[in-house]
């Protein structure tokens, strides 16, 4: 049952999250390290993948922590990232009819060049809350873009969208990296987001049917967007 209002604080990850899994996740560093400094791990990584490091710096904290999926503290319910493209050509929205869409909408002709259907797609007030805690995350020059909805029990999609002269393809995480034969449950977020102009960070989140969990971190490269290639995260 989602939480109301007046209980979103103590609520939040409780709710988004078994107890235990919940541990996990707090105890786990941006790239599944505990021992190491995460403000430094950060820094190290944008310096080594940006030519501007002072712009990088800048960008990719803020994207990391916009990214957390689910919000380790806050309003969960929030939207995460930026919906606006970094051109301010394009917008995604969350739309409610006969079925809740995210939809990718040119600002200057107002058409739609892009939707998907909601994880839960009936528009009940409920669905449509978890809808809107979704996450845009735009790389540097507009061409690519996640949209991630909320990792709710492991519920949710990731999806890429590849946008070249007004031609906009769709990219499902899962056809990129292949399921892990142990999980019970398992989903794939946007954690903590680029870190490059063309390289991205996901998490994949698993309980297995042992019913442990843990994460797997992955970097996708769209140096060729039509042609993704996938590696494990250092």
């Amino acid at each position: 049952m989602i939480p109301k209002s007046g209980n979103r604080a103590r609520a939040s990850i409780r709710w988004l999250l078994p107890p235990k899994e919940h541990e996990h996740e707090l105890s786990t560093s941006v790239f599944g390290l505990k021992s190491m400094n995460r403000t430094k791990l950060l820094r190290n990584s944008v310096y080594r993948h940006s030519g501007s490091a002072l712009i990088a710096v800048s960008w990719f904290m803020t994207a990391f922590a916009l990214a957390q999926n689910p919000p380790l503290s806050g309003d969960p319910y929030a939207a995460r990232g930026n919906a606006e493209s970094p051109d301010g050509r394009y917008e995604w929205v969350v739309r409610s009819g006969h079925r809740i869409q995210y939809k990718l909408i040119d600002l200057r002709s107002g058409k739609t060049i892009a939707s998907v259907n909601a994880c839960y797609p009936e528009p009940i007030s409920s669905n449509l809350q978890f809808a809107k805690a979704y996450g845009v995350f735009w790389n540097e020059d507009g061409t690519v873009v996640a949209l991630d909805e909320l990792n709710r029990r492991r519920a949710g999609y990731l999806y890429f969208f590849v946008l070249r002269n007004g031609i906009v393809s769709e990219i499902r995480v899962n056809n990129l990296i292949s399921p892990t034969p142990d999980a019970d449950e398992s989903r794939i977020v946007v954690d903590p987001g680029w870190v490059s102009p063309t390289r991205i960070q996901v998490r994949r989140a698993v309980k297995t049917r042992q019913g442990d969990f843990y994460s797997k971190y992955f970097i996708i490269d769209f140096t060729s967007p039509n042609a993704p290639s996938v590696q494990l995260a250092d």
